[in-house]
């Protein structure tokens, strides 16, 4: 039966993009088709139709739209019946740290002790040998571990920096 299996062929990023920019390209044809069809309709309507009775469709047309959208504004607004509003005026809601910048101290409260700083030490120099007498496990646990070394040398920074202050 393998024979007779059809083989799936793997589509690749740039297929897909492509694909979806031939939908897309449908998609906008169709849009625009239907508008020139809408177009054409009204231009068969009011083919015939005089320039001052058009002005006066137009007129009612706003006077309406627009009446009914300040309808539904003022309604809204002041309406003392509050389960038929169409809308709700609310307050929005803000989030507790929408003013914040992100360039405060990121970690005001880091301390880092003698003790630990020792052990920092003792785990820099474990690293070196490694990388000196066994590069295999040095590289397997830089592999696992790709942010370990600067993350050492980040808590030296900040343990450089208590110094100083």
């Amino acid at each position: 039966m393998w024979l007779f299996k059809k083989r799936r062929k793997e589509v690749s990023a740039d297929d897909k993009t492509r694909i979806s920019d031939k939908v897309a390209g449908k998609i906008a044809g169709v849009g625009i088709k239907m508008q020139q069809l809408f177009g054409d309709k009204m231009n068969k309507i009011f083919m015939h139709t005089d320039f001052k009775r058009l002005k006066i469709f137009l007129l009612l047309f706003c006077i309406c739209a627009g009446g009914y959208s300040l309808y539904l504004i003022i309604d809204g607004v002041v309406s003392p019946d509050k389960k038929q509003k169409p809308f709700k005026v609310q307050q929005i809601d803000v989030p507790k740290h929408f003013d914040k910048t992100g360039a405060e101290d990121l970690m005001p409260e880091a301390y880092i002790t003698d003790e630990t700083r020792q052990q920092i030490e003792q785990f820099k120099k474990y690293m070196d040998s490694l990388n000196r007498n066994n590069k295999g496990e040095h590289d397997s646990i830089l592999q696992a571990r790709p942010g370990l070394m600067d993350s050492v040398q980040v808590l030296e920074q900040i343990y450089l920096s208590q110094q100083q202050k």
